[in-house]
């Protein structure tokens, strides 16, 4: 009896350990996955999705969503190897943000999930402002895919600085130069035919050139000015003497010209402003020509010396004596 209940203990624990080691030999199936490439774009975007581990899903149909969008080419039929790829653009219905790639079997069940990101439209600048003529860089992100975005710099009346094509992910980069316009700040704004747009400012800062830069007392110099308020009433200075006063145009830009001072050979400073806060400053050397100078009346006596003196007693007597006689 001992030994039949020996025999039964021993046959059950090899069995035991012969499951044990078929269950230790069977091997652990990775879960199924799906990548993404790229991770990010906007509407219109290609995204081409990977598939891996879908092995005992082999022969299904398996749903692929973008949100809650079923993608273009789903549903794509599971090969034996469990791995496949499929496709696809972005759908119109994607909005910025973070949006889940979810890969669904049959009954709707989520079987595996990515992330996507979806860039808001958006525009900077490499500059924050400049003179007219300054080249700046436009960078752009968020835009439809390919299509055409436009930039435009106002205030009114706006300028048509150009256009390019996005990106297949809807990025944008243009190079323009600061058109001829007032001071102070503008708006540099980017737009798609899909009604993506974007906005940023850019200060103008005023500026003036002056031709000659130096030059002998009562010449003709000729000064231009860009960057100065619209229409706006503008004055020269030269070293706080006001030279010349004048209007700037609708683009707040002028051209004219100024004498030279009469004042002594060194350099100073020249600014002009407008009676809308813009100012510059540019010097100007003086390097020829004299100076005048008026001596006081009593000054040209005393250089007469003592027979001025006199002459000067001299009058004073005889107006004195005229008067009274008078």
């Amino acid at each position: 009896m001992r030994f039949k209940r020996f025999f039964a203990m021993a046959a059950t624990t090899v069995i035991l350990l012969m499951l044990a080691v078929a269950l230790l030999a069977t091997p652990a199936f990775a879960a199924p996955n799906i990548t993404l490439s790229p991770t990010s774009g906007t509407v219109g975007t290609t995204v081409t999705a990977t598939g891996e581990n879908f092995t005992s899903f082999a022969g299904d149909q398996l749903h692929i969503f973008f949100g809650n969008t079923e993608v273009g080419g789903s549903p794509i039929a599971v090969p034996g190897n469990g791995q496949f790829t499929l496709d696809f653009q972005v759908p119109d219905s994607a909005m910025p943000g973070t949006a889940l790639v979810t890969v669904r079997d049959e009954s709707g069940n989520q079987l595996a999930r990515a992330d996507f990101v979806v860039p808001k439209p958006s525009i900077t600048l490499d500059k924050g402002g400049g003179v007219v003529g300054t080249t700046v860089t436009i960078n752009g992100t968020g835009f439809r895919a390919g299509q055409t975005v436009t930039f435009t710099f106002s205030p009114y009346p706006e300028i048509d600085l150009g256009s390019v094509p996005a990106t297949p992910v809807g990025e944008c980069s243009y190079v323009f130069n600061i058109p001829e316009s007032t001071g102070k700040e503008h708006k540099v704004t980017a737009a798609d035919p899909a009604g993506n747009t974007a906005q940023t400012t850019l200060s103008v800062i005023p500026t003036i050139v002056l031709d000659p830069v130096s030059g002998a007392i009562g010449e003709s110099v000729k000064a231009t000015g860009t960057g100065f308020g619209y229409k706006s009433r503008f004055s020269i200075d030269f070293d706080g003497n006001q030279v010349k006063t004048d209007n700037a145009d609708t683009n707040g830009s002028f051209n004219v010209s100024f004498k030279v001072p009469d004042m002594a050979l060194q350099t100073y400073n020249v600014t002009i402003s407008d009676t809308e806060g813009n100012s510059a400053v540019i010097a100007f050397t003086i390097n020829a020509g004299e100076a005048s100078f008026v001596f006081p009346q009593w000054g040209i006596y005393t250089l007469m010396g003592i027979g001025g003196l006199g002459l000067f007693l001299l009058g004073i007597w005889i107006g004195r004596k005229f008067a009274y006689s008078y």
